[in-house]
């Protein structure tokens, strides 16, 4: 009984591990894509965001979100500076009027979306592999 305790804590952390390892791959391939490879301030108050964002060359970290080209938040912040913004949440995403886009898990897949005509409206646009997760819709 001790091993089948001890295998499951040992393979549900390798597997979270691996997630979050995916999550931050997502997330550097969604901030390259819309800073074109060029130098990105982004702002976030959450510390799993912020830990997501360490290591990924040309993005980085502000402590003021009227600095910032960018928001990412994975909890609805107070601070409103009207900057272009990708939640981790659909409903945020459907509520947030500067939400250009949306990255979750959603039955054990990430789902990636974009809006386009917020896009237009902060003069931003997605290139490459990505550009196929923009949508005319913004639910």
């Amino acid at each position: 009984m001790r091993y089948l305790i001890f295998f499951f804590i040992f393979f549900s952390t390798i597997i979270s591990g691996a997630d979050s390892n995916w999550e931050g791959l997502i997330v550097k391939k969604i901030l390259l894509s819309i800073s074109h490879n060029k130098d990105l301030n982004v702002y976030s108050q959450d510390k799993h965001v912020v830990d997501l964002l360490k290591n990924i060359k040309k993005v980085h970290l502000t402590t003021n979100c009227d600095e910032a080209d960018l928001v990412l938040s994975n909890l609805h912040y107070n601070e409103r500076c009207h900057k272009p913004e990708i939640v981790f949440n659909y409903s945020e995403y459907i509520n947030s009027p500067d939400a250009i886009g949306v990255f979750f898990w959603q039955k054990g897949r990430p789902t990636i979306r974009f809006s386009e005509q917020r896009l237009k409206e902060f003069g931003l646009h997605i290139d490459g592999e990505l550009a196929k997760f923009v949508t005319a819709k913004n639910y």
